[in-house]
């Protein structure tokens, strides 16, 4: 196998890391004491060569020592809490919505970094990011942390498929629902021994038949979780709530909305009918599986569903395992897949972020070592990629390639993805390495109305937790299409979080939009 393939920079920080113990410290001479020394803590495992990259970085870097400690994905929420909480000695950390974030920028344990941003003094950092990006980035009207993003969206959606399966039936290249299905019978009936499609137990059929998102924010609508999904309809202006209806409502529920929406079916009730249609594409005990990718590579399974983050890694293992099959991809989103423009919807919000602890007393040198690292692409590759020369070799303005023995992988999105600094393997096929700068093209997305809103659940947690428990006992099985009337099963889960609490939800939604699209208008 190639070894480009070999050496993956992580693509989704949920799925990547597996969990462990804490790993040790690494890195810069000194101590956090020292006045040139920042502490940090990373999500991940030490790269192989960190030693070698930091003494490089001590050589060229701007004077700013770095402390750091990695902690593994399975460790990371508790450490945060335990040392952050306690007040530790941190200057930079990883975190995330799905970490402490929320509630350590609620709680004030990071500092506000919209001033120093401001300021002029941090250029390079300044300009990673549009002033959009950053504004969209703000928790409860401040920015407590800085986001590690290479695009604005979450990736292209796509199945990975057998095309050798493919071409053996007679399908060819997939490029469309059609085609796929086809794919999917073709396996049913002829490969008994294979599940047609492999899916993971907490993500089902994913985003498979997904809603329109964009077509939604042309009609001044937007989906949001908050407690079960809605839909949020806004005036023609965007100035104000006009009403808000969660998924499986009735036609009388959704009279507010343009007429094309008010039989619900463009809101998920057709998705959901459909997953119970293609269920028979599924093993039976998918409800109980805990990783569709090792089938899949495995060759248990004839496709899976993820996206195109994932593309060398999954080429890689497939090559591994068998030898003889060759990965076929097909991109879900039509527009997407035609890489029209305004083709998916972006809220500008980062998933993993850096934060500064409110106790930190160097923020000027942590800030100017993040100034240093967005100054230039030798900076940065430095940290993503390497020791140029023996760890990588550039490949003109936007591609690399990796000596035999290279063992260097750095986990990008806790440090150093961003959009201005991306390169790709230059063994990447043509029309994959189109799609994913496509993947970075601004003109490809569709801002969202609501853009950096952020919904604050603080002051409602106990109508939340009340009512996220009533609308998860299903929504597994819903996502797997193992509900016979799964509509109907919606609206029952809806009647009994009305009785407890969800309108108490819904009208503090109501409020905080108004209140953003307020400030937004006024601005």
């Amino acid at each position: 196998m190639k070894k480009n393939f070999k050496r993956i920079i992580a693509a989704a920080c949920a799925a990547v890391l597996a969990a462990g113990c804490m790993a040790g410290c690494g890195g810069g001479s000194g101590s956090s004491g020292d006045s040139n020394t920042i502490k940090v803590m990373f999500m991940g495992s030490e790269p192989v060569g960190w030693s070698d990259v930091m003494a490089k970085y001590d050589e060229i870097g701007p004077g700013v020592k770095l402390d750091v400690e990695w902690v593994t994905q399975g460790n990371m929420k508790d450490t945060l809490n335990l040392r952050l909480t306690a007040g530790e000695d941190y200057d930079l950390v990883f975190d995330a919505p799905f970490l402490k974030l929320k509630e350590f920028a609620a709680d004030g344990i990071y500092t506000a970094l919209e001033d120093y941003i401001a300021s002029g003094d941090y250029p390079n950092l300044q300009a990673a990011y549009t002033d959009d990006v950053w504004k969209a980035n703000y928790y409860y009207g401040h920015l407590y942390a800085i986001p590690n993003m290479r695009t604005y969206g979450n990736g292209i959606d796509c199945v990975y498929y057998r095309q050798d399966l493919a071409d053996k039936y007679g399908i060819g290249q997939i490029d469309s629902y059609e085609k796929y299905q086809q794919f999917l019978d073709a396996i049913l009936a002829n490969e008994p021994n294979m599940i047609p499609l492999g899916v993971s137990a907490s993500r089902g059929f994913y985003s498979l038949f997904g809603q329109d998102a964009v077509d939604f924010a042309k009609n001044h609508i937007v989906r949001i979780s908050a407690g079960g999904f809605c839909h949020v309809l806004l005036n023609d202006e965007e100035t104000e709530v006009k009403d808000i209806v969660y998924e499986g409502g009735t036609p009388e529920d959704y009279a507010n909305f343009p007429e094309k929406y008010r039989d619900g079916q463009l809101f998920g009730q057709a998705r959901f009918n459909k997953l119970v249609e293609w269920r028979k594409y599924l093993e039976t005990d998918s409800l109980n599986q805990k990783d569709a990718g090792a089938i899949f590579k495995g060759g248990k399974a004839a496709s899976m569903i993820d996206n195109l983050d994932s593309y060398e890694q999954t080429e890689s293992d497939l090559a591994d395992s068998l030898p003889d099959a060759k990965l076929g991809t097909f991109i879900i989103n039509d527009a997407v897949r035609n890489m029209e423009p305004e083709a998916r919807i972006t809220s500008l919000q980062g998933n993993n972020f850096l934060c500064i602890p409110s106790t930190s007393k160097k923020i000027d040198a942590t800030l100017k070592f993040l100034d240093w690292v967005f100054a230039s692409k030798e900076n940065h590759d430095l940290f993503e990629l390497g020791i140029e020369g023996k760890d990588w070799t550039a490949v003109g303005d936007d591609k690399y390639s990796l000596p035999e023995d290279s063992q260097y992988t750095f986990p990008g999105y806790v440090l150093t993805w961003n959009p201005n600094f991306v390169r790709f393997s230059d063994e990447l096929p043509e029309d994959i390495y189109e799609y994913k700068s496509y993947d970075l093209d601004t003109n490809g997305y569709y801002p969202s109305p609501l853009a950096g809103f952020i919904f604050d659940t603080s002051n409602i947690q106990t109508e939340m937790t009340k009512v996220n428990a009533i609308m998860s006992e299903n929504s597994t099985a819903l996502e797997h299409g193992a509900l016979n009337d799964p509509v109907e099963v919606l609206r029952k889960a809806n009647a009994e979080a009305e009785q407890n609490g969800r309108e108490v939800i819904k009208e503090e939604l109501k409020k905080q939009i108004n209140e953003f699209l307020a400030n937004k208008n006024a601005q």
